[in-house]
């Protein structure tokens, strides 16, 4: 009974109770400080921030999650191939997977990548919150409105930073990949050649020793 309760209220809101919940308290404290000026003026200006603090952040959630799950596929997709080029790698020695067994330092790039995987979400909670912010206080108030719309930007400009940063490390690790791709076919089409020259290398060896067997000719008076 409770779940069926949880599933019609995600069905009939949402936006996640508690992001509502931080939305109203922050709109009703929002609303107070302007309590002296008009109720109305601080009626409306509670509702805007309630409405983008929670559906703002919601939004931004959901963006995240889309680009997300769209890094996930990229990251998989790098991962197929790492496997097939290890697939086509030589064994390696017990000594050299002793070696490799201990745990790589990243990088500064890697752990600039990897940190910046964490703002993420919040640069995107941040920018569609102060995104509706502006666009709402723009009703209230035009002149008002300049300065959410600053931090949106601000926002926005930070998000495309961080996101930068992770798709320019995807983007090395498929294009090392990629060459380690391009190593491994300049591979295989030596090794066919290496191989006709151990025929034809063994051929003439075993040509030469019958040749003196028949002759009698040492292998020093040759030499």
């Amino acid at each position: 009974m409770r779940n069926q309760l949880r599933s019609w209220a995600g069905k009939a809101l949402p936006i996640d109770p508690r992001l509502v919940a931080v939305g109203i308290v922050l709109g009703l404290a929002a609303g107070a400080l302007y309590l002296g000026e008009s109720v109305d003026l601080a009626t409306a200006v509670g509702i805007a921030v309630c409405i983008s603090v929670s559906v703002g952040s919601w939004l931004g959630i959901r963006l995240y999650l889309v680009v997300a799950k769209f890094y996930m596929a990229w990251l998989d997709a790098i991962n197929r191939r790492i496997a097939d080029v290890a697939s086509r790698l030589p064994p390696v020695s017990s000594i050299a997977d002793g070696h490799n067994s201990q745990r790589p330092r990243g990088s500064i790039a890697l752990q600039l990548a990897a940190n910046s995987i964490y703002a993420t979400p919040l640069c995107f909670a941040m920018f569609t919150g102060n995104a509706i912010m502006a666009a709402l206080w723009a009703q209230i108030d035009f002149v008002g409105a300049i300065l959410p719309l600053g931090v949106a930007l601000s926002n926005f400009v930070t998000l495309v930073f961080v996101i930068a940063i992770q798709s320019l490390y995807l983007w090395r690790l498929q294009r090392q990949v990629a060459t380690l791709e391009q190593l491994l076919n300049r591979i295989d089409t030596v090794s066919p050649v290496a191989l006709r020259i151990q025929v034809l290398n063994r051929n003439i060896s075993r040509t030469a020793r019958i040749v003196r067997r028949l002759t009698g000719i040492s292998q020093t008076a040759t030499a």
